[in-house]
């Protein structure tokens, strides 16, 4: 109950900050003559298109109150979602108002003639928007390295957010009342709050945080599980199946953080020692991390997630993995088997083949200190395989699930196509949404 006290409250805030800036404006000055309906209807798209940009910040600040109620999946999802519909209220705003008869090239080419600092700051805003949206929704087809891409979504959200406050300033209509000046500067204010706190406040409490890599060691399914210990703290508490930002490097300032699961149990780890498993997925995992060796010193930003059994309390559990996406669900695993949980718990695991099942002997062995039972389902197997083959579906869970499996709560990680087809295979299962846990280890 607390966690939905909190996500009313946060996300209440949400909705009332994207419609403050259309209410203020529809009631700070009620003598001005009223402009058409159309340009109403574009002015109104624009100030809800900058609020919910403006708000994408306070969506990625790793405020971990925000994140709690959802979980960071969620968050995540709804942080692109909110891109894209920002995207939509800004193109809808210039193309109202050239329905009612603004001069399209002036709004639509910086450099014509007639265009002025307002227009130029209104096209570049538009334009490096859909820049950014793009960049970000085909990071990977268009091969764009996850560190640079960091870096060209931030500054790209910076100068759109604003551009557009430039833009509403020079054109003056809306910023002429005091009001409407204090909710400007409540926005812009807003935004370096949320920057200073994840780029600095947070950066700066890490500071005295180091942590040292004590191993490094090559794991099946082109993995690598990384163990490191706290240099002078305690280290931090963690629930198994969450997970940290890790970053290389001599200070915890800068870019190239990335969110990685723990793979250890969460009881008692020795001189609060975790491990994190990352497979070769791109530059940083398949080049740096290779390369890291004990003593070398790693910044962590954690732990965060609601991905946890320990949040989803049951009599028993379903655990479905895709590749790489064991590592959380393993962490878990072996959580219950240090506490001697008895509960029965069945994996699903799918993978290409035996070798790229991370973690396989390390599961096999944890069938003797708890109730565990593991379906491997490989997908292109040698011909000497006799187990499941093929992904993942309704029909295969139902041969393997145990009769009071309604009464389960089930764990999914893993890439998209393994998600989308839990979507689809768990209510033909009967298994109600609030059952259910997700984590897309893909997604950015």
């Amino acid at each position: 109950m607390v966690f939905i006290a909190r996500g009313i409250i946060w996300y209440g805030l949400y909705l009332f900050l994207i419609l403050l800036p259309l209410g203020t404006a529809l009631v700070s000055n009620p003598d001005r003559a009223a402009p058409s309906f159309l340009t109403s209807l574009g002015i109104a798209a624009g100030f809800i298109g900058f609020a919910l940009m403006a708000l994408e910040f306070s969506l990625i600040s790793r405020i971990e109150s925000a994140a709690e109620p959802f979980g960071e999946d969620s968050l995540q999802l709804f942080h692109n979602i909110m891109g894209v519909t920002a995207l939509a209220f800004i193109l809808a705003h210039p193309t109202l108002l050239i329905l009612s008869e603004y001069p399209a090239n002036c709004w639509l080419n910086p450099f014509s003639a007639c265009a002025n600092t307002a227009t130029i700051t209104a096209a570049l805003s538009v334009y490096v928007l859909i820049l950014l949206i793009v960049t970000s929704m085909f990071r990977k087809q268009l091969r764009i390295r996850y560190e640079l891409w960091y870096i060209a979504h931030g500054v790209f959200a910076l100068f759109v957010v604003f551009a557009a406050l430039v833009h509403i300033f020079i054109l003056g209509r809306f910023t002429s009342t005091p009001i409407m000046q204090v909710v400007w500067i409540l926005y812009a204010a807003l935004v370096l709050v949320l920057i200073s706190w994840h780029k600095i406040y947070t950066p700066i409490l890490n500071w005295r945080k180091k942590w040292r890599i004590v191993e490094n060691k090559a794991e099946r399914g082109d993995a690598r599980t990384l163990a490191v210990e706290p240099i002078g703290h305690k280290g931090f508490e963690f629930l198994p199946g969450q997970f940290a930002w890790l970053k290389t490097g001599r200070t915890p300032f800068g870019i190239g953080q990335h969110p990685i699961s723990i793979s250890s149990s969460s009881e008692n780890p020795p001189k609060g020692r975790i491990s994190f498993t990352i497979k070769d997925l791109g530059d940083w995992s398949g080049q740096e991390v290779p390369s890291l060796n004990p003593g070398d010193t790693l910044w962590l930003d954690g732990p965060h997630g609601v991905f946890s059994i320990d949040r989803l309390q049951a009599m028993g559990y379903v655990l479905v993995a895709g590749g790489v996406g064991i590592t959380p669900l393993y962490a878990i695993c072996q959580t219950m088997a240090d506490r001697e949980d008895v509960r029965p718990v069945v994996l699903f695991y799918g993978g290409r083949n035996l070798e790229s099942l991370t973690f396989r002997e390390e599961l096999e062995a944890l069938k003797e200190r708890m109730s565990l039972d593991v379906i491997h389902v490989l997908s292109a197997p040698g011909d000497e395989w006799t187990g499941e083959r093929g992904y993942v579906n309704a029909e295969m869970m139902k041969r393997y699930l145990p009769k009071q499996y309604h009464r389960f709560k089930f764990l999914i990680c893993g890439p998209k196509p393994l998600m989308d087809s839990m979507d689809e295979a768990l209510p033909d299962l009967g298994v109600p949404r609030e059952s259910v846990l997700t984590e897309r280890f893909d997604m950015g």
